[in-house]
């Protein structure tokens, strides 16, 4: 069974992958999200709280972090797509 220490250890090691490759941050989260559902079956009402609320604090900033790793992929999408539909323009016009 995990501890609290593994799981945090988990959520620390997906930071670090979301810095990096994205099919490596998805694995972090798979195992970090098995593990953390064990922990809970196995320890369930006697988790100490306050531990458990660390985690979450974790999980909130990764998830914000996320978030804005998402805004910025889908901003440069964004700008990729009307560059491209700027320059079908200008080839049209062009001819």
């Amino acid at each position: 069974m995990p501890d609290i220490g593994e799981l945090h250890a988990r959520l620390d090691a997906l930071g670090i992958a979301l810095d990096g490759d994205v099919h490596d941050a998805s694995q972090q989260m798979a195992a970090y999200h098995d593990q953390l559902h064990v922990y809970i079956a196995e320890v369930g009402a006697h988790a100490p709280v306050a531990a458990l609320r660390g985690l979450l604090q974790l999980q909130n900033a990764l998830l914000l972090r996320m978030q804005e790793r998402q805004q910025v992929i889908g901003e440069a999408l964004r700008l990729a797509r009307r560059t491209e539909n700027a320059s079908r323009a200008y080839a049209g016009d062009a001819s």
